[in-house]
């Protein structure tokens, strides 16, 4: 499990110079999920920020946002377009915040890169607030809407909202 996810920091730090050029587009697709789904809230955690498209945009909705990511390189890209947001390097299934310490967490594209998705998505249920909203994304090549919704059952969310996304995605929108 360590060694996977070495690689994917390893690789995705030598990709962050042309990530947006190869995903822009199909990452915006999904933003458009993130962004009509998502209330004005207080604090947002952005799992898995890579280059930090998403950030200004979450930043003008919250009071607060913070964008996490394993890979220095692409969490140095994010720096210049953060706008207000914090950024840690952390690893996803161990985040280094209390319980209920987040209003929103969002997840776009990165389960299909942990071991074990529905670790991850446990610790995302340990940092959101009660009444906290998730919004998930991931590669349905990788993994069904119906394994993304049983992970997020058994993490104590309700879904609010599922299906597919663009050409290669599933999400679900849930409530804690």
């Amino acid at each position: 499990m360590v060694a996977r996810k070495l690689e994917l920091k390893r690789r995705y730090s030598e990709t962050a110079p042309v990530y947006e050029r190869r995903y822009e587009q199909i990452q915006r697709e999904k933003y458009e999920i993130v962004t009509g789904n998502l209330p004005r809230v207080g604090k947002v955690l952005d799992l898995g920020c890579g280059t930090g498209m998403l950030l200004s945009e979450l930043t003008r909705r919250s009071e607060f946002v913070v964008g996490i990511d394993t890979s220095p390189e692409m969490l140095e890209l994010a720096r210049e377009r953060r706008g207000s947001a914090a950024l840690v390097l952390a690893d996803a299934d161990y985040l280094p915040f209390a319980d209920c310490s987040f209003d929103a967490v969002i997840s776009v594209t990165l389960l299909q890169n942990m071991p074990n998705p529905a670790v991850t998505v446990r610790e995302v249920a340990r940092v959101a607030k009660p009444e906290g909203i998730v919004i998930m994304t991931t590669l349905k090549r990788k993994h069904s809407l119906g394994e993304l919704e049983r992970w997020i059952c058994a993490a104590g969310f309700k879904p609010l909202s599922s299906g597919e996304v663009g050409r290669e995605d599933v999400f679900c929108i849930a409530r804690r």
